[in-house]
């Protein structure tokens, strides 16, 4: 396999118990967020929870959006060149090229993010930061509403299209694991409201024996 990078074990955690796994890809190549969902989707089947491609996936990504394709690039090239993060590094070309930032119109955030279907499969969540390099909250709350009423309902249109029949929408809630290693007979001892059906504890316990620990 391939070098992964430093955060596998979030993946294989999130195997292991079955739950899903957010990517946050917001500033790595394609190829990598690939390699991640891939060993991600390989540990979730290993560990008998499915096949590798009804896992449940989400992926981060960043956009600025305006009518006009060249006025979102002029408006946000100015914040971009000065972000607290990626400020003064990277052109504006070179990281829309090679992470999930799209700059542009509607259309062109849709036909991107719509696409990224094809290389990590069916995928059940997108996140998107908009509150990013600066921008004012008047331009912020923009953003929310082109996403709102332009692009979000067209790339779950999309989803809902391409999924397979099999292959999961939405993510089992915790009620919903439980009651499955319930009828697995692999939490017999969940006796408790509230309690951890893995480890058998409860939160709360954690956070008072760090309290007695910071106490003594």
């Amino acid at each position: 396999m391939a070098r992964l990078d430093p955060l596998p074990e979030i993946a294989e955690q999130a195997a292991y118990y079955g739950d899903g796994f957010l990517h946050n890809n917001i500033f790595w190549p394609m190829e990598h967020t690939k390699q991640m969902v891939a060993f991600y989707r390989q540990r979730f089947e290993h560990y008998g929870h499915g096949r590798a491609d009804q896992a449940i996936v989400g992926l981060g990504g960043q956009v600025f959006v305006r009518k006009d394709s060249q006025k979102a690039w002029d408006e946000f090239r100015p914040y971009f060149d000065n972000a607290p993060v990626y400020g003064h590094g990277p052109s504006m070309e070179d990281f829309t090229r090679e992470t999930p930032l799209t700059v542009g119109s509607p259309q062109q955030v849709i036909d991107r993010y719509a696409a990224f279907r094809e290389d990590v499969g069916d995928y059940q969540r997108q996140l998107f930061l908009v509150d990013h390099a600066g921008l004012p909250l008047k331009t912020v709350l923009e953003q929310i509403d082109i996403l709102a009423e332009d692009i979000v309902p067209v790339l779950r249109a999309e989803a809902d299209k391409h999924r397979p029949t099999d292959v999961p929408s939405d993510p089992p809630s915790h009620a919903d694991l439980v009651a499955k290693a319930r009828a697995a007979g692999e939490a017999t001892d969940l006796h408790v409201v509230g309690e951890d059906r893995w480890t058998g504890r409860r939160a709360e316990d954690d956070a008072d024996e760090t309290a007695d620990a910071v106490t003594r």
